[in-house]
């Protein structure tokens, strides 16, 4: 049965299987034809690797007898032609026919290594709000490559998963080697603010105590650490600029960075975050 990464298209589908397609995953074009010889020796050593890499590139095989268009378009003057593309453009082309180990070294020249098609899996999943896809794959990036930057993604992963054992088991081990990366430094931040709340008994006892005593801006910031814990971010930001934009005391530095770790915790890509940025940025200066 033929791979299903192995593939043929038309002049009017080029477009769709092949450009569009390579910003999803690279597309090595083979052009080729009956009457080629050198054609005939390297296509089984080209579908021979593409099944071997199961998914991590498309092979498409183009006839330049039957699309001689697309053939022009590329200057194909002599075949076998072989090229990769990605996100759309040529990126590499085969130098020669070469034997299986020369076409394998070219593959991997551009092909992401398995540990980043992980991590960048794992990003697609977090982005999308699967977080128990994206543990899954930067579990499986880590087990490929040693990388601090994986260790964090997985971390922050695990903390928006509420597991906040093992994401402060993860920057405990980073710590070890004498510092900390900026994000681990803010996951580490995190984890310290929900460690408090929990001793402190949550949003009930931090309300219950505010209530006995309204105006005492320390347990406010207390409420609004239990509110982010609680992932009620909103509230808890609006808590702290009222403290920010009203105190000229050293608490207000204290609320202003209680409110960035609220909003390291509500992630880079978020949108709510990005404008309550600006309303601390307009607050503060």
């Amino acid at each position: 049965m033929e791979s299903p990464w192995i593939r043929t298209t038309t002049t009017e589908n080029f477009r769709q299987d092949v450009i569009e397609q390579s910003g999803d995953c690279p597309v090595v074009l083979d052009f080729w034809a009956e009457w080629c010889q050198p054609c005939q020796m390297l296509m089984p050593i080209l579908e021979k690797l593409t099944t071997e890499y199961d998914g991590r590139f498309i092979l498409m095989k183009i006839n330049v007898d039957e699309m001689q268009e697309i053939a022009q378009a590329f200057g194909v003057q002599s075949i076998p032609f072989v090229v990769a593309m990605i996100d759309g453009q040529p990126v590499s082309q085969l130098p020669g026919i070469g034997d299986e180990n020369q076409v394998r070294q070219w593959l991997d020249s551009f092909l992401p290594s398995p540990a980043m098609e992980a991590w960048n899996a794992g990003q697609q999943a977090e982005q999308a709000g699967d977080l128990e896809t994206a543990e899954e794959q930067f579990r499986r990036a880590s087990e490929l490559e040693d990388s601090p930057q994986i260790q964090i993604a997985l971390a922050r992963v695990l903390l928006g998963l509420d597991r906040a054992q093992e994401a402060g088991e993860i920057i405990e081990q980073l710590e070890t080697r004498g510092f900390l990366e900026p994000e681990a430094e803010q996951l580490k931040e995190q984890l310290e603010m929900r460690s408090s709340v929990e001793d402190s008994g949550g949003t009930a006892a931090a309300r219950t105590e505010l209530e006995a005593d309204p105006d005492n801006l320390e347990l406010q910031i207390r409420l609004a650490e239990a509110l982010s814990v609680d992932k009620r971010y909103a509230e808890a930001c609006e808590i702290l600029l009222a403290i920010i934009r009203t105190d000229r005391t050293e608490v207000r530095v204290r609320a202003k960075d209680a409110m960035v770790t609220v909003l390291a915790a509500m992630g880079p890509k978020s949108k709510q975050a990005s404008a309550l940025r600006r309303e601390l940025a307009t607050a503060m200066y």
